[in-house]
């Protein structure tokens, strides 16, 4: 095995979730889940809701459209099954592709961690020309994410010094502080800006830019 460089051993380790950090894809997971959620007995989710929603932790949003735990593993996996259908249609956040492709060339390592599916993030990836990540870990429990930023960064032999993981959800800031590494909350997915900020991730992004500036090396 060669040995890295000091140069690229240096480089920060950026380990992006997917939807809602590097998809836009809160429309789609609403329509398939709408679309479901008779066949598990859950609520609706009401688009009006969404700003009201978008402060809820998932713990609570789960509670209020009678999601039980049980009920989740099933739930997801239908999720995944039921948008790979239509994750060709499904656009990056605006200015993303960009920053990932200045990151990369600046040097820093790039990889995903998701509980969206391998096949699903690799079909986006292809279609958007971001063939640019190290490893793809997708298929993660949604409430697990902590043990499996644990596992990929033992299986990639990654520095947790130099790791960030970079989530648009108050459960993805609390998965890096328990795998011990930073975090990068972005506000452009899923969750509220104080939602996230209440959480104290090690930064804040407001938009792709902001990444570059927080991850480019040196």
């Amino acid at each position: 095995m060669s040995t890295p460089s000091s140069a690229s051993a240096r480089a920060p380790i950026a380990i992006f979730d997917f939807d809602g950090t590097l998809a836009d894809s809160l429309e789609l997971v609403i329509t398939e889940y709408n679309r479901i959620a008779p066949r598990f007995r859950t609520r609706l989710i009401d688009r009006e809701q969404l700003p009201r929603l978008r402060k809820l932790k998932a713990g609570p949003a789960m509670k209020e459209h009678n999601v039980s735990f049980w009920k989740l593993p099933l739930l997801v996996s239908s999720m995944r099954s039921a948008m790979h259908a239509h994750v060709d249609g499904l656009k990056a956040y605006d200015g993303i592709a960009p920053a990932l492709r200045t990151l990369h060339e600046a040097g820093c390592r790039c990889s995903i961690l998701s509980t969206n599916s391998n096949q699903n993030i690799a079909r986006f990836l292809a279609r958007h020309d971001l063939r640019l990540f190290e490893h793809i870990a997708g298929g993660a429990s949604m409430f697990g994410k902590a043990r499996a930023l644990k596992r990929l960064i033992a299986r990639a032999q990654f520095d947790v010094r130099q790791v960030v993981y970079i989530g648009d959800e108050a459960r993805d800031v609390e998965a890096a502080a328990r795998a011990g590494v930073r975090s990068i909350a972005v506000s452009w997915g899923y969750a509220d800006r104080g939602v996230l900020a209440a959480h104290s991730p090690t930064h804040m992004a407001d938009r792709p830019d902001d990444l570059v500036r927080l991850l480019s090396p040196g």
